[in-house]
Parts: structure tokens; C-alpha cells; sequence
């Protein structure tokens, strides 16, 4: 991680304190330099040289899906692996206690995978999804409402869920898109949020930061992104960040800041995150012997149709 400065002059993009500690990654797929910073209010992790929002609507609209899959649509196992996360994800958001059959809006919604399988489940579910070729991708191969849009776009109100999984990192006003996703809710709604931990042990120390992900949230960094506008009902910490929100009533006028104990086990994670807490604390050494029966089992839907693979995960969720 190299050496924490202490004490920079950098304006938190969440709750607009100015002191916290920087240092310099390497961007995992580009390897260019990346200045960090860790707000010493709210512990956010954000990137100190952020892009123009006309910067970042051209890249995810254009550029994103094409960088990080190489591909302007989904191959089958891409598929296969969004379909399983879907029903994890489910699994989790019915054990927060979220109810069946509620509108759902999912956004960021990539090939729709996740919108196909809630509605498989009893959602009303649609999704938005601002690149051009994965939306098309997700209306022509399972016929979702997948709408060619940004966050801001979305004019409909009144959903009983409305989800984000791996979005909000990318997105460079946080507490705008608390605003707007406490707006789309119906009283008593429920937003599903799942981002990359920055405090977990599992993720190998050349594949944390990417030049696209802007921020790095910690479970009391993203409770806080979310306090003025949500109450947290379900937490899980391990491996991603995995939260379930109720919406407040009435939003307050700022967001709450996470305790000085808190933030100061942030500082002190990210201080003893390395390769020796990766390869033995975190798994790192077995993840060889995982990656190969999940290999076979992706090479099996090679030939499948993208409808056909969720189909049959949702019928045989263990294959």
C-alpha cells in the first residue's frame, strides 16, 4: 500500500471533512499510479483525482463492459456466473426479510441476469442499465425491461425494492445516489446494496483498486453514505459488503458519522492488508483448488443459450 501521509488537506466527496491520510496503489489492470484517500470523519476510501461526471457517463455508457469483459455482451459463462450471484443475492434478501413480489428496480443492471431471476422468483422486477449492448443483450435474450439509461434518467417512483449490486462504487456522488434511490421507494421500501469490502481478507492485494472503482467502501463508511435516507436492517461483512436498507420516513439532514473507533479499525485494516493476511487468513492459498471445478462447470454451458443456463440454475441451483 505504501506510505499513509498523515493529515492531507483533501475534501471528502461524503461528508465534506478535509483531513484523513493519502498513499499511492497501482490501478490492478493498468498498473498507472492512483492516489488514495481515507477520510478521517467518515472513513470513506475515494480516489483524490476524480473523473467529470461527462468523463464517466461516456465511459459506461461506451467504454466500461468492453474494458473489464472484453466483450460487448456477455459470454455463457459470464452468464453462469451472474446467475448464480443472482441467487445468492435473493437467497440474502430473503433472509433480510424482504418480501416476494414487490415491484423491484435493479440498477446497473448489465445483461439482466439478476432482473430475469427475481422475476423467476415472484419480483415485478425491471432494471436500467446505462451501456448500450449489454441492455439490448438482456431485452433480446430474456425479454426484461432493461431500460438504455443513467441513474438519473429513471423518472418512475414508488418501488417496494430497488437494488444495486457492484454500482455504487463506480459512481461519483454518493449521497446524490442515496437521494435518488430514497426517492424511487415506496414508504417501508427496501434498497440491496453490495459493493467490495475494502476491509475483507479475501482479495489478493494486486486485484483492490481499478482506476473505475472511485470509491472503497467499509461497512461504517457505506452505513453512513447511507444514514440520512436509510436504516440498516441486515449486514453482511465477510467477503463483499452486503446491506439491506429500510427506507427513513423522514431523510436527515446529514449523514451520521461512524464512531472514532471505527474509523480508526478502517485505518488499521488497510494498514495490515498483504499478501501473508491474503494467502493464509484470507484463503488465498486454496483458491487454486476452487477455481477448477468451477472451471468445469462453466465449460459445460459453453454451447448454452443465455436463457437456457438461467433456466436451469433456477431449476438446479447447485449445478
Amino acid at each position: 500500500f505504501g506510505p499513509i501521509k498523515a493529515l492531507v488537506m483533501v475534501k471528502c466527496r461524503l461528508c465534506g471533512a478535509e483531513t484523513g491520510s493519502s498513499w499511492f496503489v497501482k490501478d490492478a489492470k493498468s498498473v498507472e499510479s492512483l492516489e488514495m484517500f481515507m477520510c478521517g470523519s467518515c472513513a470513506l476510501v475515494q480516489q483524490v483525482n476524480l473523473p467529470t461526471d461527462e468523463e464517466l457517463r461516456i465511459y459506461y455508457s461506451h467504454n466500461y463492459r468492453e474494458a473489464y469483459k472484453s466483450t460487448h455482451k456477455p459470454k455463457p459463462k459470464y452468464v453462469y456466473r451472474a446467475g448464480r450471484a443472482a441467487i445468492d443475492r435473493l437467497g440474502r434478501m430473503h433472509k433480510a426479510g424482504v418480501p416476494q413480489g414487490e415491484t423491484l428496480l435493479d440498477i446497473g443492471a448489465g445483461g439482466g441476469e439478476f432482473v430475469y431471476m427475481a422475476q423467476q422468483a415472484g419480483f415485478v422486477s425491471q432494471g436500467v442499465e446505462p451501456h448500450q449492448g449489454y441492455s439490448e443483450f438482456a431485452r433480446d435474450e430474456y425479454g426484461v425491461k432493461i431500460e438504455t439509461c443513467q441513474i438519473s434518467d429513471i423518472e418512475h417512483r414508488g418501488f417496494g425494492v430497488v437494488t444495486m449490486f457492484h454500482v455504487l462504487e463506480h459512481l461519483a456522488h454518493p449521497e446524490q445516489v442515496m437521494a435518488k434511490a430514497h426517492s424511487l421507494l415506496k414508504e417501508g421500501g427496501h434498497f440491496v446494496l453490495e459493493v467490495p469490502n475494502i476491509t475483507q481478507n479475501d482479495a489478493s492485494p494486486h486485484n483492490i483498486y481499478f482506476k473505475a472503482h472511485l470509491f472503497y467502501y467499509s461497512r461504517p463508511s457505506l452505513i453512513a453514505a447511507a444514514s440520512a435516507y436509510f436504516e440498516p436492517i441486515y449486514v453482511e461483512d465477510i467477503g463483499n459488503l452486503f446491506v439491506v436498507f429500510k427506507r427513513k420516513s423522514n431523510p436527515l439532514p446529514s449523514v451520521l458519522l461512524p464512531s472514532a473507533a471505527d474509523v480508526k479499525h478502517v485505518a488499521r485494516r488497510l494498514e495490515e492488508k498483504g499478501w501473508g493476511e491474503y494467502l493464509f487468513e484470507g484463503g488465498g492459498v486454496t483458491k487454486i483448488f476452487t477455481r477448477i471445478p468451477k472451471s468445469l462447470r462453466e465449460s459445460k454451458v459453453k454451447q448454452m443459450e443465455p436463457k437456457a443456463i438461467l433456466d436451469q440454475l433456477h431449476e438446479q441451483p447447485d449445478v
